[in-house]
């Protein structure tokens, strides 16, 4: 007798090669259910990454801003140039940027115990507006209660508490980069972009 063993089934090989293809079509009908849902991540990943950095950029620009304008170390149109390009790779010189550097001295006499604007400079062509109302040689409006009080003049210290604020106000209207927004923009975004801004009181 020979080794043979009846039992064993012999093996089909177009069975075999039509279950390896059934198995390839449901992997990718798998991997096209699964594939949108990736991109939506990925593109949420990239743009979302792409928003906390501006936001970092432009905190950044305008703490630095104030710091070197209230030390008078660069001041005006010179500091408003600088404080642009070192916001790269965002770009706060055209229509997506506006930088307003103010600054506001204190009350001098009893006379004249109010604050005022010295001096304001800006840059930029976005349509953002200021928080702090008022011309230059008059009242400031938008200043918090507090830093209002410090610089107004104090009769019984013949002096006011601080002698100058510097306020820096930057900002940054943020065009996210992938389509995800455009399918979801009036829902969560705005149209057109999302406005960034930050203010630094030195």
């Amino acid at each position: 007798m020979g080794d043979q063993n009846p039992k064993k089934e012999k093996r089909d090989p177009f069975r075999a090669f039509g279950r390896g293809r059934a198995e390839r079509g449901a992997s990718m009908l798998e991997l096209a259910m699964i594939l949108p849902i990736l991109v939506v991540l990925v593109y949420g990943i990239v743009d979302f990454g792409r928003l906390i950095h501006a936001r970092l950029v432009v905190t950044n620009v305008s703490r630095e801003g104030g710091s070197l304008a209230s030390r008078d170390i660069r001041g005006g149109d010179a500091l408003i140039t600088m404080l642009q390009s070192s916001a790269a790779p965002f770009n706060l010189k055209n229509a997506d940027g506006r930088i307003y550097i103010t600054k506001i001295k204190a009350g001098t006499s009893v006379q004249n115990a109010e604050p005022q604007i010295d001096s304001r400079f800006q840059g930029g062509l976005l349509g953002a507006a200021s928080s702090i109302t008022g011309s230059v040689h008059g009242t400031p409006h938008g200043l918090s209660s507090t830093i209002y009080n410090h610089l107004r003049y104090v009769t019984q210290n013949n002096a006011s508490d601080i002698s100058e604020v510097t306020v820096v106000e930057v900002f940054y209207l943020y065009r996210p980069i992938t389509p995800l927004p455009k399918l979801i923009e009036n829902h969560f975004l705005p149209s057109g972009g999302l406005l960034i801004g930050s203010r630094a009181v030195f």
